[in-house]
């Protein structure tokens, strides 16, 4: 027993001095001869969590509860590596039972209430984030956490005094820099929120270029987030080419090859389009396609919106309009408006569960008469309307090759339904008609309460009421498109 002993001890040295290797190993002795030994499977776990893979923590912390129930220590960590691991729903019971076997352990309150802000229940998020915070004033985790629960129930000043608190700790925390920066930008207030969204992004060896006339300097324009961001900035290429031709120099814009055909399109004859590859091309300044808008010190009243700026090949238009008549039933109407339908983003992304809707929601859209609906969605979500008795809607995207198709396919459309994720951007950069489905707490870009885009003129948000009220913001939408079916057919009349 002693020689365990000792073993144990001498890992939880290596682990608490950061050797993880050497730690990992110790940990992996031990259970070969007691496989059960529930210190060590929790702290195989703790450290699984430490190094980032959130799963293992979950698989090697679950054993520890099993073999040893009643210590709550292995609960509050296991609640956190199922919160870490985006699996929100399963962490708030398990950190329950922890908080009721400790009630002052402040890691599971601040797991608890990051478990519920990610289940949109704000109130309840807040009320657990407030104890953990009384439990230990300055904590910088709990009060990031808390302030983006106050920021997403729209207490600003309240949110923006816990990001003031930790960056007075920690001036160059990241995470605390962006958490203020979204509240400001979704409040409008760009200028500043630019400022502080530059902690999103690491550093080139290159010097990055903040607008100033770049003399005869080859500049590279680079993504930095998803395929929406960057057809949400790449608006500001052409402005970036014409300020660098002015002095001689010139750009390169390095994008995903799912853009690549698109955007060397329609911005290839004044800026070098390449796709990405391991390492970027050869050049002197850069700038990520989300800091251009810092870079022309872009405000709510001068976004550069004209539209379109983005455009598919006028012969791929012509082979997918014949394609998707090809979809259309015998009983549909060709004067009924064809609409698009997405219903879900990237599973993997952090707030999938609150942007994407459950497609059996879609009904009352669905009952629409005059209308010709085709699905552009993708992924395991497309689907989901083939399990909805009675519903036929094609999917036009089983031929898609890149965003140049999906482009085509939507100069096709008279409207788009979806929600938020790439394809409203292109909907938008192309000026197709788009209705964006949002959720009760939006994505910053779309701002507060406005039925508009600044960014996007062709597009009217619908706006969920309350949390998770799909119902609502669904039936609004129905009431609007049965409305404008009905004038196309009595104008194809």
């Amino acid at each position: 027993m002693a020689t365990l002993l000792d073993a144990l001890n001498a890992a939880v040295n290596h682990h608490m001095a950061g050797h993880a290797d050497a730690a990992a190993e110790a940990y992996r002795r031990i259970l070969a001869a007691d496989p059960a030994q529930p210190d060590t499977l929790h702290l195989s776990g703790v450290l699984r969590a430490q190094t980032g893979d959130a799963a293992a923590a979950v698989r090697w912390i679950a054993r520890a509860v099993r073999v040893r129930p009643s210590a709550p220590a292995p609960w509050g960590h296991l609640g956190a590596a199922l919160r870490a691991a985006e699996m929100p729903e399963r962490a708030e019971p398990v950190l329950r039972r922890a908080l009721a076997l400790d009630p002052a352990d402040g890691d599971a309150l601040e797991a608890q209430g990051a478990s519920l802000h990610a289940l949109a229940r704000y109130p309840d998020a807040r009320r657990w984030l407030e104890r953990a915070a009384r439990l230990r004033p300055g904590h910088a985790a709990t009060l990031l956490n808390l302030g983006t629960v106050l920021r997403d129930q729209r207490r600003f000043d309240e949110a923006e005094a816990c990001f003031d608190a930790v960056l007075a700790r920690q001036p160059s925390r990241a995470d605390a820099h962006l958490a203020r920066a979204v509240g400001r930008l979704v409040r409008g207030d760009l200028r500043a929120g630019w400022e502080g969204f530059e902690h999103r992004w690491q550093r080139f060896a290159t010097p990055p270029w903040a607008g100033q006339p770049p003399g005869g300097a080859t500049i590279l324009l680079h993504m930095d987030q998803g395929f929406g961001d960057a057809i949400q900035f790449v608006r500001y290429a052409p402005l970036v080419a014409q300020i660098a031709a002015a002095g001689g120099g010139r750009v390169i814009l390095e994008s995903h090859m799912l853009l690549y055909r698109l955007f060397n399109r329609c911005l290839g004859s004044s800026i070098q389009v390449l796709s990405r590859g391991e390492d970027p091309p050869p050049h002197d300044i850069h700038c990520p396609l989300m800091s251009l808008s810092r870079a022309f010190g872009t405000g709510l009243s001068d976004i550069p919106a004209a539209v379109p700026y983005l455009a598919p090949d006028p012969g791929d238009i012509a082979r997918w309009r014949d394609r998707l008549d090809g979809l259309d039933g015998p009983e549909n109407d060709s004067a009924a408006l064809r609409v698009g339908l997405v219903w879900a983003g990237n599973p993997q992304h952090r707030n999938d569960r609150n942007r994407s809707i459950p497609a059996a929601a879609l009904l009352p859209l669905l009952m629409v008469p005059g209308v010709r609906f085709v699905s552009l969605q993708t992924g395991e979500a497309a689907a989901g309307l083939d399990r909805l008795p009675g519903v036929r809607v094609p999917n036009a995207m089983e031929r898609v090759r890149d965003f140049a198709d999906t482009a085509a396919i939507l100069a096709n459309l008279d409207l788009l339904v979806t929600v938020d994720t790439a394809i409203a951007h292109l909907a938008g950069a192309m000026g197709v008609p788009c209705w964006l489905m949002l959720p009760h707490v939006p994505d910053w870009r779309w701002l507060l309460d406005r039925a508009d885009s600044p960014w996007y003129p062709s597009l009217r948000l619908f706006r969920q009421p309350r949390p998770g009220d799909w119902a609502t913001t669904l039936g609004t939408a129905a009431a609007v498109l049965k409305a404008q079916a009905a004038r196309a057919v009595r104008t194809a009349r």
